[in-house]
Protein backbone atom coordinates (compact mmCIF):
# COMPACT_ATOMS: atom_id res chain seq x y z
CA UNK A 1 0.00 0.00 0.00
CA UNK A 2 2.89 2.33 0.71
CA UNK A 3 4.25 1.93 -2.83
CA UNK A 4 0.91 2.87 -4.39
CA UNK A 5 0.67 5.98 -2.21
CA UNK A 6 4.28 6.92 -2.99
CA UNK A 7 3.68 6.59 -6.76
CA UNK A 8 0.43 8.56 -6.49
CA UNK A 9 2.23 11.27 -4.52
CA UNK A 10 4.94 11.61 -7.18
CA UNK A 11 2.36 11.66 -9.96
CA UNK A 12 0.50 14.40 -8.12
CA UNK A 13 3.71 16.41 -7.69
CA UNK A 14 4.53 16.01 -11.41
CA UNK A 15 0.99 17.08 -12.30
CA UNK A 16 1.31 20.20 -10.12
CA UNK A 17 4.70 21.10 -11.64
CA UNK A 18 3.40 20.56 -15.19
CA UNK A 19 0.31 22.66 -14.49
CA UNK A 20 2.44 25.47 -13.05
CA UNK A 21 4.75 25.40 -16.10
CA UNK A 22 1.74 25.47 -18.43
CA UNK A 23 0.26 28.41 -16.50
CA UNK A 24 3.54 30.34 -16.76
CA UNK A 25 3.81 29.69 -20.51
CA UNK A 26 0.18 30.70 -21.07
CA UNK A 27 0.69 33.87 -19.04
CA UNK A 28 3.77 34.75 -21.10
CA UNK A 29 1.86 34.23 -24.37
CA UNK A 30 -0.98 36.37 -23.05
CA UNK A 31 1.49 39.12 -22.12
CA UNK A 32 3.01 38.96 -25.63
CA UNK A 33 -0.43 39.19 -27.23
CA UNK A 34 -1.26 42.21 -25.08
CA UNK A 35 2.01 43.90 -26.11
CA UNK A 36 1.28 43.29 -29.79
CA UNK A 37 -2.31 44.58 -29.43
CA UNK A 38 -1.05 47.66 -27.59
CA UNK A 39 1.43 48.31 -30.41
CA UNK A 40 -1.27 47.87 -33.05
CA UNK A 41 -3.56 50.36 -31.31
CA UNK A 42 -0.85 53.04 -30.86
CA UNK A 43 2.34 52.35 -32.84
CA UNK A 44 3.62 55.91 -32.37
CA UNK A 45 4.14 55.38 -28.64
CA UNK A 46 6.56 52.45 -29.05
CA UNK A 47 10.21 52.52 -30.07
CA UNK A 48 10.58 48.87 -31.09
CA UNK A 49 8.29 47.00 -33.47
CA UNK A 50 7.25 43.58 -32.07
CA UNK A 51 8.16 40.63 -34.24
CA UNK A 52 4.66 39.89 -35.49
CA UNK A 53 3.20 40.36 -39.00
CA UNK A 54 0.20 42.29 -37.63
CA UNK A 55 2.56 44.68 -35.87
CA UNK A 56 4.48 45.19 -39.12
CA UNK A 57 1.16 46.05 -40.81
CA UNK A 58 0.50 48.68 -38.15
CA UNK A 59 4.06 49.98 -38.52
CA UNK A 60 3.65 50.24 -42.31
CA UNK A 61 0.36 52.09 -41.85
CA UNK A 62 2.02 54.54 -39.46
CA UNK A 63 4.90 55.10 -41.90
CA UNK A 64 2.48 55.68 -44.76
CA UNK A 65 0.60 58.31 -42.73
CA UNK A 66 3.96 60.00 -42.08
CA UNK A 67 4.65 60.05 -45.86
CA UNK A 68 7.59 57.62 -45.58
CA UNK A 69 6.57 55.42 -48.49
CA UNK A 70 9.82 53.52 -49.02
CA UNK A 71 10.00 52.44 -45.39
CA UNK A 72 6.33 51.42 -45.48
CA UNK A 73 7.07 49.24 -48.52
CA UNK A 74 9.97 47.65 -46.64
CA UNK A 75 7.71 46.88 -43.66
CA UNK A 76 5.13 45.26 -45.93
CA UNK A 77 7.86 43.27 -47.66
CA UNK A 78 8.89 41.97 -44.23
CA UNK A 79 5.29 40.86 -43.73
CA UNK A 80 5.50 38.89 -46.99
CA UNK A 81 8.49 37.00 -45.64
CA UNK A 82 6.98 35.94 -42.35
CA UNK A 83 3.18 36.09 -42.60
CA UNK A 84 0.72 33.25 -42.84
CA UNK A 85 -1.44 32.70 -45.90
CA UNK A 86 -4.27 34.93 -44.61
CA UNK A 87 -2.14 38.09 -44.49
CA UNK A 88 -0.21 37.67 -47.75
CA UNK A 89 -2.94 38.99 -50.10
CA UNK A 90 -3.42 42.02 -47.85
CA UNK A 91 0.31 42.75 -47.84
CA UNK A 92 0.46 42.60 -51.65
CA UNK A 93 -2.68 44.76 -51.87
CA UNK A 94 -1.24 47.41 -49.53
CA UNK A 95 2.07 47.48 -51.42
CA UNK A 96 0.17 47.95 -54.66
CA UNK A 97 -1.83 50.79 -53.11
CA UNK A 98 1.32 52.60 -52.01
CA UNK A 99 2.91 52.29 -55.45
CA UNK A 100 -0.28 53.30 -57.26
CA UNK A 101 -0.83 56.35 -55.02
CA UNK A 102 2.73 57.48 -55.66
CA UNK A 103 2.31 56.95 -59.41
CA UNK A 104 -0.95 58.91 -59.54
CA UNK A 105 0.76 61.87 -57.87
CA UNK A 106 3.20 62.07 -60.81
CA UNK A 107 2.41 63.47 -64.22
CA UNK A 108 2.21 61.21 -67.25
CA UNK A 109 5.36 62.78 -68.68
CA UNK A 110 7.37 61.76 -65.60
CA UNK A 111 9.42 58.64 -66.32
CA UNK A 112 8.92 57.28 -62.79
CA UNK A 113 5.17 56.81 -63.21
CA UNK A 114 5.22 53.75 -65.48
CA UNK A 115 7.53 51.61 -63.28
CA UNK A 116 5.45 52.44 -60.19
CA UNK A 117 2.22 51.48 -61.96
CA UNK A 118 3.81 48.27 -63.21
CA UNK A 119 4.88 47.39 -59.66
CA UNK A 120 1.35 48.11 -58.46
CA UNK A 121 -0.14 45.89 -61.17
CA UNK A 122 2.25 43.09 -60.24
CA UNK A 123 1.29 43.35 -56.55
CA UNK A 124 -2.44 43.42 -57.34
CA UNK A 125 -2.05 40.35 -59.53
CA UNK A 126 -0.15 38.56 -56.76
CA UNK A 127 -2.92 39.43 -54.30
CA UNK A 128 -5.54 38.14 -56.73
CA UNK A 129 -3.59 34.94 -57.32
CA UNK A 130 -3.75 34.26 -53.57
CA UNK A 131 -7.32 35.52 -53.07
CA UNK A 132 -9.33 35.67 -56.32
CA UNK A 133 -12.35 37.17 -54.53
CA UNK A 134 -10.53 40.32 -53.40
CA UNK A 135 -12.68 42.85 -55.23
CA UNK A 136 -10.79 45.90 -54.06
CA UNK A 137 -7.61 44.51 -55.64
CA UNK A 138 -9.53 43.86 -58.87
CA UNK A 139 -10.81 47.43 -58.92
CA UNK A 140 -7.37 48.92 -58.22
CA UNK A 141 -5.85 46.70 -60.90
CA UNK A 142 -8.39 48.11 -63.36
CA UNK A 143 -7.42 51.65 -62.30
CA UNK A 144 -3.74 50.82 -62.83
CA UNK A 145 -4.53 49.28 -66.23
CA UNK A 146 -6.31 52.48 -67.26
CA UNK A 147 -3.30 54.56 -66.25
CA UNK A 148 -0.84 52.32 -68.13
CA UNK A 149 -2.75 50.07 -70.53
CA UNK A 150 -1.39 46.78 -71.78
CA UNK A 151 -3.42 46.68 -74.99
CA UNK A 152 -1.06 46.63 -77.99
CA UNK A 153 -3.56 48.53 -80.14
CA UNK A 154 -3.52 51.50 -77.72
CA UNK A 155 0.16 51.39 -76.81
CA UNK A 156 2.67 52.41 -79.47
CA UNK A 157 5.55 51.24 -77.26
CA UNK A 158 4.27 47.65 -77.31
CA UNK A 159 6.71 45.54 -79.29
CA UNK A 160 4.97 43.34 -81.81
CA UNK A 161 6.35 39.89 -82.52
CA UNK A 162 7.28 39.79 -86.17
CA UNK A 163 7.85 36.26 -87.40
CA UNK A 164 10.67 36.05 -89.87
CA UNK A 165 10.54 33.54 -92.67
CA UNK A 166 13.91 32.17 -91.56
CA UNK A 167 12.50 31.16 -88.17
CA UNK A 168 9.45 29.24 -89.37
CA UNK A 169 8.87 25.91 -91.02
CA UNK A 170 5.99 25.37 -93.37
CA UNK A 171 4.30 22.03 -93.34
CA UNK A 172 1.58 20.60 -95.57
CA UNK A 173 -1.40 21.69 -93.48
CA UNK A 174 -0.07 24.27 -91.07
CA UNK A 175 2.82 26.57 -90.27
CA UNK A 176 4.97 25.91 -87.19
CA UNK A 177 6.89 28.85 -85.75
CA UNK A 178 10.24 28.22 -84.13
CA UNK A 179 11.59 30.30 -81.22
Amino acid sequence: MNKILLVARWLLIMLIIGSAALAVMTGFRLWQAQQINAYISEPESFDVVPDDPRAHFAHANMLERQQEHDQALEALTRVLGEADADLLPLAYYNRGNINLREALKLTSSDGRQIPLVELAKQDYRSALALDPLMWSARYNLEVALRVVPEDPANNEDFEKNVISSQRSIESKAFKVDLP
